[in-house]
This record gives C-alpha cells, structure tokens and sequence, in this order.
C-alpha cells in the first residue's frame, strides 16, 4: 500500500503533537515552579517593605530610648527606670503586639518571622523584668532581666542574619543600615 500525502501529513502532526503536548506540561511544570518561587519573593518583598517597615520606627525608637539610659550612657537607675517606664516599654509593647499581628503566606517567612516575634518577646519580659527589678531595687532581679534583654538582642540579630539570607537566596535587594541604633552600650 502506498502512503497517502495526507498520512504522511498526519503522522507528522501526531509527532508535533506529542512534542506539543510534552512543551505544553514541560512548561506548566517550570511556571508551577517559578510560581512558588514568585509567590515567596513576593511574600518577602511584602513583609520587608510593608509589613516590617511599618512598625519598624516603633522598635527604633523603643531602643534608642533604652540605649540613651544604659551602657556608656548610664547615670542613674532612676533614670533608667523612668525611661523604661514611659518610653520604651510602650513603644515596645506596641510594636511587639504589631508584630504579632503579621501574618506572612509562605512557610520561610513565617519561620523567619517567628523568630523575630520570639527575640522580640524575650526583649519586652526583659524590659518589663528589668523595670520591676530597678522598682524593687533587686540587683538579682536586673541581672536576669539584662539576661534575657541580651538573649532577645541575640535571636533578633538572628533573624536579621537569617532575613539577609533568604533576600539573597531570593534575589531580593536588601538595604543594610551600617547605623548602629541596637547597641546597648557595650
């Protein structure tokens, strides 16, 4: 039997076809991928610049106010407490409530984020601790406070390592302040 033009024809399209159709899932598989890569950029571009950038002026503010009292700044306790009182625990406790309040999308961000909410929280109990303790006059009570302040600057210098990370792996441009507004006056 002799082949036909037009079955030589179709054959040909089944083959263009089959390439087709493996272009085709080839393509949904690298756009599925690409999609979760777009959807975390995009959930870490957001909680970057919205979501952190936000309420980042209430930390700043709650910090420098503590810096202003302690280390190479230090007078008074009573300076100290009053500080604590009227600046930076407010401050503190808004931003911590605010920071809770973020809810990023993807899994990565949201680890990351739990691990500045936990630096954060041992921040305010030591900021609150150290408050009572300077109240009372406890050095013991100061001491443990100044502990746990420390272990909160830990874990959030953590999660600003950890942030600066995932923006390179990400692709995203990251602007790192070289000021240092957390010292504690060390």
């Amino acid at each position: 039997m002799t082949k036909l033009p037009n079955e030589k024809f179709a054959f040909n399209n089944i083959g263009n076809i089959n390439r087709l159709i493996l272009l085709f899932f080839l393509s949904i598989c690298f756009f599925m991928g690409s999609c979760a890569t777009d959807r975390a950029t995009m959930d870490l571009v957001k909680y970057v610049n919205q979501d952190i950038l936000d309420i980042a002026q209430l930390e700043q503010k709650a910090l420098e106010s503590y810096a202003s009292v302690t280390g190479k700044n230090y007078t008074t306790n009573a300076r100290v407490y009053e500080a604590l009182k009227d600046d930076v625990i407010p401050h503190y406790r808004q931003f911590v409530d605010l920071l809770r309040d973020i809810n990023p999308k993807t899994q990565e961000v949201r680890e990351l984020h739990g691990i500045y909410i936990r630096g954060t929280e041992y921040l305010y109990k030591g900021f609150t601790e150290k408050m009572f303790g300077l109240e009372i006059g406890d050095v013991y009570l100061v001491r443990a406070a100044n502990r746990q302040i420390e272990k909160g600057r830990v874990e959030t210098d953590r999660w600003r390592k950890e942030l600066a990370d995932l923006c390179r792996h990400y692709g995203v441009a990251e602007k790192v302040e070289k000021k240092k507004w957390w010292s504690f006056g060390k």
